[in-house]
């Protein structure tokens, strides 16, 4: 078996919080992410799912340095990321792009499209001429559906799909093995949501490219993903193969998740299930497991103790008492 492309142990980022007379004595910290660890193999997508606030993006930033982490280790290709200076990191970062979340702010309105495709290539000097650069901006901007005619236009005469087709193809421009998508469709209209995550999946295929696809969609996750990474209050609680996480999801916040996803088959029901209590802040985790204030089978066990992330069944799950919870049933209704 080859080695993954990346590899996460124990990534953490905690946020001082300060206070004091002169508001610079640290009084606490925001656990943003907490012992997160994971693989990504060549050519995979691994879907980080979860509520807002969870540790998602901080995860995804920290991969590229963008965050700093506090403790852990990340590995991409064999080199530890962590120990690099400035001038390998910045190799190395072309291999690793991010496309962000917002169309609208990613993308600087004084530039026109052609220089702001063209940034990696003018970084690393992926050309030789002016005309060879703006030969392959031409190039990314059909790789991604885009006109070439549009390469002297500034951002706002495109709409929030296109221009997210224009970070898709900025991102590609230095050739990346893996690309961080943070939310890359949610801000975008439905109808165009499916267009872009078809792309992505048509770029995947045709070079190779893996993805961490950070979304809160599960909906879409399902259609992209080969596996997913379930994440609450900045740790992983459940990580499993696609089908089999929403065949059958053993952890309780995974079933609760998925039980409010609606199935289109009317032959088909969820039974749905409510969590009492609102997510607690980062800055005041619970102890024990994160998640036992608001879990319907938490025991004295889950209170008092940290449940590691442990295989069960081909799975990963961080729960003391994880069962499988077939999420949809056959209606049982005449017809």
């Amino acid at each position: 078996m080859t080695a993954p492309l990346l590899q996460v142990h124990e990534l953490t980022k905690h946020f001082p919080i300060t206070g004091g007379p002169a508001g610079i004595r640290t009084i606490g910290q925001v656990r943003a992410v907490d012992g997160v660890s994971f693989n990504l193999a060549e050519g995979e997508t691994l879907a980080l799912v979860g509520e807002s606030g969870c540790g998602k993006s901080t995860t995804g930033r920290m991969l590229l340095r963008l965050t700093e982490p506090t403790t852990g280790r990340i590995a991409f290709s064999g080199d530890d990321l962590l120990s690099l200076g400035h001038s390998a990191l910045r190799r190395r970062r072309r291999e690793m792009q991010i496309v962000f979340q917002d169309p609208y702010a990613s993308l600087s309105p004084r530039q026109r499209v052609e220089d702001i495709v063209a940034e990696p290539l003018d970084v690393y000097r992926l050309y030789a001429s002016h005309g060879e650069r703006r030969d392959r901006v031409a190039e990314l901007l059909r790789l991604v559906g885009l006109d070439a005619a549009h390469l002297r236009r500034y951002p706002f005469e495109f709409s929030g799909g296109q221009r997210q087709r224009i970070a898709i193809a900025r991102a590609l421009a230095p050739g990346p093995k893996m690309i961080v998508a943070d939310e890359p469709v949610s801000a975008l209209d439905v109808s165009i949501r499916s267009q872009v995550v078809n792309l992505l999946q048509d770029l995947q295929e045709r070079f190779g490219i893996a993805y961490l696809f950070i979304s809160h969609d599960l909906a879409v996750v399902r259609h992209i993903a080969h596996r997913i990474a379930v994440m609450y209050l900045g740790r992983l609680v459940e990580l499993a193969d696609r089908d089999a996480l929403f065949d059958a999801p053993h952890h309780p916040y995974t079933q609760a998740l998925l039980s409010a996803v609606p199935v289109p088959d009317p032959e088909r029901k969820r039974a749905g299930i409510i969590l009492r209590g609102d997510v607690p802040s980062p800055a005041r985790v619970p102890p024990g497991c994160h998640f036992h204030p608001r879990c319907p089978i938490a025991q004295d066990l889950c209170r008092e103790s940290v449940p590691p992330l442990r295989d069960i069944g081909g799975r990963s799950v961080a729960c003391h008492f994880a069962a499988p919870f077939p999420i949809a049933t056959a209606s049982t209704s005449p017809r």
